[in-house]
């Protein structure tokens, strides 16, 4: 039987490290294109399950998928750009240590509050309301302003979701 990681280690650890970084890096942009859109599906089948005589459920979400794909992608690629941004933005004025780039920390971490509120609202309206994007955030805007406990209880569920399934 041919052990090849028993006569090359070094040679076999370089490549397990390769084929780490280069697999990561495919499930990464597999994530980015895919997850925005089957999200929207998700909302799109929980309308259906929510409204009576909603149908097949399996159905809505692609229906959602195939109906918001384009959209649902440049508004994932929009928050990720967004808040990489303002992520980069809120280490650097933090690692500053002054009073002025605290403050500019937290300027920046309010503001990415609010793109994570704006987006409680803006992935179920892109999902039962397609419209375009433009329209979108700002009517996403308008009710995350108008309805931030609600906004802030959709964050909170998600993040207690997230820890949920986390620890499974």
């Amino acid at each position: 039987m041919f052990h090849f990681a028993e006569r090359n280690p070094r040679l076999w650890g370089f490549l397990e490290q390769a084929s780490t970084v280069i697999l990561s890096g495919l499930l990464f942009w597999v994530f980015v294109l895919v997850l925005p859109a089957g999200l929207v599906g998700l909302f799109a089948a929980m309308g259906a399950l929510l409204r009576p005589g909603g149908g097949d459920t399996l159905s809505h979400f692609w229906r959602g998928v195939r109906r918001t794909f384009g959209r649902a992608l440049l508004l994932g690629l929009l928050d990720l750009l967004v808040l990489t941004v303002l992520g980069g933005d809120i280490y650097l004025f933090w690692s500053l240590g002054t009073t002025v780039g605290r403050m500019a920390a937290i300027v920046f971490g309010s503001l990415a509050a609010m793109v994570v509120m704006v987006n409680v609202f803006v992935w179920p309206l892109l999902a039962w309301y397609p419209q375009p994007l433009g329209p979108l955030i700002r009517r996403a805007f308008l009710l995350s302003a108008a309805h931030p406990l609600l906004a802030l209880g959709g964050l909170a569920g998600a993040v207690a979701l997230n820890l949920f399934l986390l620890m499974l």
